[in-house]
């Protein structure tokens, strides 16, 4: 059996996205947010202080980062399974670049759980909370919410960049275009938070506002994983049956023996 490449949705595939796209809509945090009141100063605050634990909001942004995390790994997970049917069937095998995205996204969803179960103890931006960290007088949560998010944005960082080197192939449609804009700002505007918080920011922009966009960003690449896991990155040409002529060829090899020499 031949390997080839489909473009068709299983249902596996619909469960798949309608899982990933809800886990893009809660995982904006940006919606909550504004519903809430703008709790934080958005310029100066990232989106996980929402989640401390001496914040009002922090069992809303925990749920809905829980949630979004568990939706991306079952998502994920349903979506493989879609997979190996094809695979079972015939068609052609996920690329390195598709394995790398796809476990990227796995991370990211697993540190994005453990984001939520180990929250900060106060957001960071307001008060003494950054005083009381640097003295070491916060749990050992709060530390480790600092690894899991680090984590997160390194998932996040190389499943942005996966779906932009997946969508060339799509890149004059709507699809590959929105992937390739949305997967380039994630990691762009990371780089550019992180410059921030450790330099300053020249224009009245602060780390909040530069967060916030790359999550929304990176919140449309969720929507759009499974159209971009599935684009076909490969052509495989079907065998070609041998002609009269050298099937002649070859029988009259096969049927020949030494002692006809």
């Amino acid at each position: 059996m031949t390997a080839r490449s489909t473009t068709g949705r299983t249902p596996l595939d619909v469960v798949a996205q309608v899982l990933l796209t809800l886990a893009g809509i809660l995982y904006v945090g940006v919606v909550l947010e504004a519903v809430s009141g703008w709790p934080l100063d958005p310029a100066r605050s990232y989106l996980s202080e929402l989640a401390a634990r001496d914040q009002p909001t922090s069992a809303l942004f925990r749920g809905a980062d829980l949630a979004a995390g568990a939706l991306v790994v079952v998502g994920l997970a349903v979506l493989a399974v879609a997979h190996r049917r094809r695979r079972a069937a015939g068609f052609a095998a996920a690329t390195l670049a598709q394995r790398v995205t796809f476990w990227a996204l796995v991370a990211f969803g697993l540190a994005t759980m453990v984001d939520a179960l180990l929250p900060l103890d106060c957001a960071l931006s307001v008060g003494t909370c950054a005083a009381r960290e640097e003295s070491g007088h916060l749990s050992a949560a709060h530390h480790a919410h600092t690894v899991s998010s680090v984590a997160s944005g390194i998932g996040s960082f190389v499943a942005s960049a996966g779906v932009v080197w997946l969508a060339r192939a799509r890149r004059r449609t709507a699809l590959g275009f929105s992937a390739r804009l949305a997967g380039a700002l994630g990691p762009v505007l990371g780089i550019v938070t992180g410059a921030i918080g450790l330099f300053g920011s020249p224009l009245p922009l602060g780390t909040g506002i530069a967060q916030r966009v790359q999550i929304v960003a990176f919140s449309v690449v969720l929507v759009l994983t499974v159209q971009v896991l599935r684009i076909p990155q490969r052509r495989v040409r079907p065998r070609r049956a041998p002609s009269a002529e050298g099937a002649e060829e070859l029988t009259a090899s096969v049927e020949a023996s030494p002692r006809d020499a």
